[in-house]
């Protein structure tokens, strides 16, 4: 870079200033003149010193100054991350809290379960047999059977009077066992006692 730039003293200047001034020592009688000349040129050449100072430290504060902006940028960031975390303990908590509430919930529901089952097997006898289930019955189709008529006779026999040909029922009289003395004459015969052959005469 070139030194107006800079704005930074040579090397050369300065060895060359510090010559003059060796050589001033070395001299006993110098000129008023040859002192102000070095002099001025020592004053010059702090004035340029100081001004080199001067920028490296506004340079300085320029980085110190973005150096704070990026420290509270990520002083910012740092904050909210701290909020995310902060959030997200709180919801984690807060889960936390609902599965135990859950699992409470649940607990007590298997309790009680537990317990009317077993009071249910309390009061139920000890022991009770199955009723056999009925077996299902085929399905066949119902048969109705078709009426037919009647049929009536279209005469009717007249019960026989048996008042007339019965007769009464009336004990048999005893057998007569008495032969006859006559005898029988030829060709006739002899006549037939019988229930019938008491009527007829």
């Amino acid at each position: 870079m070139a030194e107006e730039d800079t704005g930074l003293v040579h090397y050369k200047d300065i060895s060359e200033l510090k010559r003059n001034l060796e050589g001033i020592k070395g001299k006993k009688d110098v000129s008023a003149k040859a002192l102000h000349e070095a002099v001025s040129k020592l004053t010059t050449t702090m004035n340029g010193i100081i001004e080199v100072f001067g920028a490296a430290a506004e340079q300085l504060k320029l980085e110190d100054k973005e150096f704070q902006s990026d420290a509270k940028k990520h002083e910012t960031m740092i904050n909210k991350l701290d909020k995310l975390l902060d959030q997200n303990k709180t919801i984690a908590e807060g889960m936390v809290a609902v599965v135990e509430m859950v699992k409470e919930r649940l607990g007590t529901q298997e309790s009680e379960k537990e317990e009317l089952f077993k009071s249910k097997e309390d009061d139920a006898p000890l022991f009770k047999p199955k009723e056999p289930e009925p077996l299902p019955r085929p399905s066949q189709p119902e048969f109705k059977p078709t009426p037919q008529p009647i049929a009536q006779p279209s005469f009717v026999p007249s019960s026989p009077d048996l008042g007339t040909q019965m007769p009464p029922m009336q004990p048999a009289p005893a057998p007569d066992l008495d032969f006859p003395e006559e005898p029988l004459p030829l060709g006739e015969e002899p006549k037939k006692k019988g229930l019938f052959g008491r009527f007829k005469k």
